[in-house]
């Protein structure tokens, strides 16, 4: 099972059968209405990404630097980003309603891949990836929906 904590420190762990995949840390920037955010896999940079938080005006979305075993791409479609990994594309679609246990759905060249589930512990709160099928993909999955998901559990 792949799984997602986020802690309330700007930090967030991505997980596989209990294994860590990768961790991302975010830095609020100007006033705190951008950020920067580094996935490491261990000590080491694996990718950069800035994200501005005005989503109801804008949102942009850039990658920074990346070092995957296969190269990612941002697709801008006015106002959601699709990542595109070996010719496919990877594209997310939250729940309208966010109380509802499926948070939201993951797609493959417009194929529902993945459902994302949502539940808190404490002051941590953990995202569960309940995929379908296997796909070879899931790793860049999680790339995704971190980038999508920053500040998704800030309270302020």
């Amino acid at each position: 099972m792949y799984r997602a904590i986020f802690h309330p420190s700007n930090q967030s762990e991505y997980y596989f059968k209990g294994e860590l995949l990768f961790t991302v840390k975010r830095k609020r920037l100007w006033l705190g209405t951008r950020n920067r955010c580094s996935i490491y896999k261990g000590d080491e940079i694996i990718c950069e990404f800035y994200s501005s938080e005005f989503i109801f005006l804008y949102w942009k979305l850039k990658i920074l630097y990346q070092k995957f075993d296969k190269i990612i791409n941002l697709k801008n479609n006015g106002s959601y980003y699709n990542l595109i990994v070996d010719n496919k594309s990877i594209s997310i679609k939250f729940a309208s309603n966010p109380f509802k246990k499926v948070i939201g759905k993951m797609f493959i060249d417009g194929k529902c891949v993945v459902e994302i589930e949502k539940s808190e512990k404490k002051s941590d709160t953990y995202f569960d990836f309940n995929f379908y099928d296997s796909n070879g993909l899931e790793y860049y999955i999680l790339v995704l929906f971190s980038m999508y998901s920053i500040g998704i559990t800030d309270s302020a």
